[in-house]
């Protein structure tokens, strides 16, 4: 993967980091804010109670991270956004591989920072309501990481048939699907949708290390 990929990845970690330290609310499938609470309550427990596994094999970070995290992602969404005017030119196969590879590369970027997760403080400071319909929101909040200043992180996410997913991340105003695209916008032009997709598969078939 090229720096221009790379990049985001650092935004991702920010979303997965920031979601720490939350304690769990009732109703999460009914508020945005709640299910941040809960999803990561749930990621946190599952750390701690196999952090052995994970020290032994990074690939047991992954598994924990696909079962409790993925099912509040909208990685379609997401993948669509980020391909952007290459979404159209691209067949319905190269859309679903570009998705599942995307998916992918998010797991295992939680799933190697996925022991920082419990060392930061989180402030919520506000839901707002996105659009006409209620359909979309915006979860604000402020992440403090020990030595390091403050960061806004805002999570966009939209309401599906399955409950609240988030589809974009906002940290200290720099969007993961914006800055993705970008990076996407420059593989393709320069190696085409298959050879982005066959960079980006590369990448997930390396072993996952610490």
């Amino acid at each position: 993967m090229t720096g221009h990929l790379a990049r985001p990845f650092l935004v991702f970690m920010f979303w997965s980091i920031a979601l720490a330290g939350a304690a769990a609310e009732p109703n999460a499938g009914e508020d945005p804010q709640a299910l941040v609470h809960d999803t990561i309550e749930k990621l946190r427990a599952a750390v701690l109670r196999d952090k052995a596994a994970i020290e032994e094999d990074p690939d047991r970070a992954v598994e924990i991270v696909d079962r409790i995290v993925s099912p509040h992602v909208d990685a379609a969404r997401s993948g669509r956004l980020i391909l952007g005017k290459h979404w159209r030119a691209a067949t319905p196969g190269q859309r679903q591989e570009f998705i599942d590879l995307y998916k992918r590369l998010l797991l295992r970027t939680y799933a190697i920072h996925v022991s920082d997760y419990t060392d930061v403080q989180v402030s919520y400071l506000s839901t707002l309501p996105l659009g006409e319909e209620g359909r979309e929101a915006v979860v604000r909040t402020r992440v403090i990481r020990p030595g390091k200043d403050p960061a806004n992180v805002d999570y966009r996410m939209i309401r599906t048939e399955s409950g609240w997913k988030v589809y974009d991340v906002v940290a200290n105003g720099v969007s993961i699907v914006v800055t993705f695209r970008s990076g996407v916008d420059a593989e393709i032009r320069q190696f085409g949708i298959d050879g982005l997709i066959s960079r980006l598969a590369g990448k997930v078939q390396r072993p996952l290390t610490n």
